[in-house]
């Protein structure tokens, strides 16, 4: 039985805007989003909101035709820097029509606000001799070459097909929905790029709609942590490698991040040595080297909760976030502002603390690396307490599989440990904090290596106390976690074999 050529339609949101920059100069750019469909395939998915349809993503107008449609590709388009608003148009539709005509698209339905667009369908010559030639309500300078080098290039791409048909939409763009929040988005995208640097080219980009809708973030998900800190003083001391491993600075910060660096129960540090480099990570670290000046060594701290983002992946490699004085923003605006994806922490006292724990986790990994058979350095005590975490388990064709203890559930908020003091006469136990002393339990749940051990290191320099961490160690990597304020404990007289 022969298969069925496919017929490929596209559907595609434009919108162009203005900035203005002081009284003189004006950017003029334009953002799209779309993407294309199978006419010949049924789409399976229920009408619904946000559902992919032959004209848009579904909003609830039942005047149109709403055949739900299998999306193939996803398209996002940037025009910066056009010198007007026509220009900024005209470079849109025709990628848009480059595209359609070198894949050999038929239809396109173009949902925008900007009733001009249809006006440049229409041309078919262009009248030069006249004093003002006009497109829709613009009237053009013959003697400005680059649009009228625009407009034949716009007819060439028109007569390539004259079976296809365009269909514009002009009421859909102020419906709302998926699809004008994808070109609002690029909009702004292309409004950063034209405020903050000089890139002219129109950039049309073709994913699949598995790679944009989960772009590969090469993070490790063993990191509990809300910040990544870093220093950009010294570029290439941050890739250097130490016993073999990249190392990457994270921790936690209060909720309402007053004040960095504060010694609070609910703050926390982290350091991941991996063999495998987080490729988002040193990507991002390169660009803020460029765009954020650090003449004086301020530590840097990265919003995780922006920084690993799909949005953010999609654009490491282009303008994945703005530089506003000390900080770099998000390109998108959401709630009404950029948010902030890395910032110098300033004054410089505020990173004191923060740089001091995480050399202390560099005294840990010495000793974790210098143990005796008995797991003790110096003062530097091991405990293993994988089974308290795990349960291993080898099928029949002997394959260990890895699986969360069952009593480690998400219920479960502390783990408790027996450890050993030497002015101890009795065993002392620690209560280990979930999310806090030790990984979150989703964090755990992403390890993937059968030969994972989970460690309990404590410090006993102290007379009367102790301090402790946790060390989760796989063939890929070492994670080591503690809390920033909780991880003392204080031996009772009963354990110092003393009398009230």
């Amino acid at each position: 039985m022969d298969e069925k050529i496919p017929e490929i339609n596209m559907v595609v949101y434009l919108v162009a805007n203005v900035a203005e920059e002081g009284k003189q100069k004006k950017h003029h750019f334009l953002g799209g989003a779309g993407y294309t469909y199978d006419r010949l395939q049924e789409g399976k998915k229920k009408l619904a909101k946000d559902v992919p349809t032959s004209t848009g993503y579904y909003t609830g107008n039942p005047q149109k035709p709403n055949t739900v449609v299998v999306v193939e590709d996803v398209l996002t388009l940037t025009v910066p820097n056009a010198h007007t608003a026509v220009e900024a148009m005209m470079k849109g539709l025709l990628e848009v029509l480059h595209y359609a005509n070198e894949k050999q698209h038929l239809n396109l339905w173009i949902v925008t606000p900007h009733k001009e667009m249809e006006a440049f369908t229409k041309v078919k010559t262009l009248a030069l001799a006249e004093a003002e030639p006009k497109i829709g309500k613009y009237a053009l300078n013959k003697h400005e070459k680059p649009l009228i080098d625009l407009i034949v290039l716009m007819m060439d791409e028109f007569n390539k097909d004259k079976n296809r048909k365009i269909f514009f939409d002009f009421t859909g763009s102020a419906e709302g929905g998926m699809g004008n929040r994808d070109a609002q988005k690029q909009l702004s995208l292309a409004e950063v790029i034209s405020t903050w640097g000089f890139d002219k080219d129109a950039k049309l980009i073709v994913q699949s709609r598995k790679d944009y809708e989960n772009p590969e973030v090469d993070f490790n998900k063993i990191v509990s942590a809300s910040r990544w800190y870093f220093s950009t003083h010294d570029p290439e001391k941050f890739f250097e490698e130490k016993h073999g491993y990249r190392v990457y600075d994270f921790g936690k910060v209060e909720p309402d991040k007053n004040y960095y660096g504060k010694l609070t129960p609910d703050v926390t540090y982290g350091k991941l040595y991996t063999k495998k480099p987080i490729e988002i990570l040193d990507k991002l670290f390169n660009f803020t080297v460029k765009r954020i000046d650090n003449p004086d060594g301020y530590l840097s701290a990265g919003d995780l909760n922006h920084v690993i983002s799909k949005d953010v992946a999609r654009l490491v490699d282009t303008v994945p976030a703005v530089p506003v004085k000390h900080q770099l923003v998000s390109p998108f605006i959401k709630q009404n502002g950029r948010p902030v994806l890395i910032e110098l922490i300033k004054p410089t006292m505020m990173s004191y603390r923060i740089r001091d724990f995480h050399v202390g986790m560099e005294v840990m990994m010495e000793a974790w690396l210098k143990k005796d058979e008995n797991n003790t350095f110096g003062h530097s005590t091991f405990y293993n307490i994988t089974d308290l975490i795990y349960v291993k388990e080898v099928n029949g064709k002997g394959v260990t599989k890895l699986k969360i203890h069952p009593d480690f559930n998400q219920l479960r908020t502390v783990i408790k440990v027996p450890v050993k003091h030497r002015n101890s006469i009795k065993p002392v136990p620690i209560s280990l904090s979930v999310g806090y002393d030790i990984p979150e339990r989703n964090a755990f749940n992403s390890v993937e290596d059968p030969n994972v051990e989970v460690w309990v290191v404590t410090d006993t320099k102290n007379e009367v106390g102790l301090r402790y961490s946790t060390m989760v160690v796989t063939e890929e990597f070492i994670y080591i976690h503690t809390s920033a304020a909780a991880n003392l404990r204080v031996l009772t007289l009963a354990e110092l074999g003393r009398k009230a």
